[in-house]
């Protein structure tokens, strides 16, 4: 548990768990994730425009709700999100699958390397100890 700055109010509080968030504003956020959820039940065709102008919860909260994938299990809810990498309109995370796997292969790319990198060191240090072994 450490103190932090709460993102939306500025106020400090004891995070548990890494939140981001004060639990005041986190109350307030799931109020407003039950009233976008229950629009959506009525509306399940509603734009996150139209979520923003019916239920007066900011876009860019809807938009966090959508990348959780909170709206997923709800029928007819055809919410998407830009990934933000390509610009395709997504579901839920931060990026499409295709984007997600170039990322996911651009990684192991750089792991490759740089476990090869620790390889080689490790022999020339290894080399260097037998040179000094080899001259006594």
């Amino acid at each position: 548990m450490g103190i932090q700055k709460c993102k939306r109010c500025k106020k400090v509080f004891a995070a548990v768990q890494g939140a981001k968030i004060c639990p005041n504003c986190l109350r307030e956020e799931e109020d407003q994730f039950v009233l976008v959820k229950d629009y959506l039940w009525e509306h399940p065709g509603a734009t996150i425009k139209e979520l923003h102008e019916a239920t007066e919860v900011e876009e860019r909260i809807i938009k966090k709700f959508v990348k959780e994938g909170r709206f997923l299990q709800i029928n007819g809810v055809d919410i998407t999100v830009e990934c933000e990498r390509c610009g395709t309109a997504i579901r839920s995370g931060r990026f499409c699958e295709d984007c997600s796997q170039k990322l996911q292969n651009g990684i192991s790319k750089v792991k490759k390397v740089s476990d090869s990198k620790e390889e080689l060191k490790e022999d020339k240090d290894r080399m260097f100890l037998g040179d000094r072994i080899k001259r006594r």
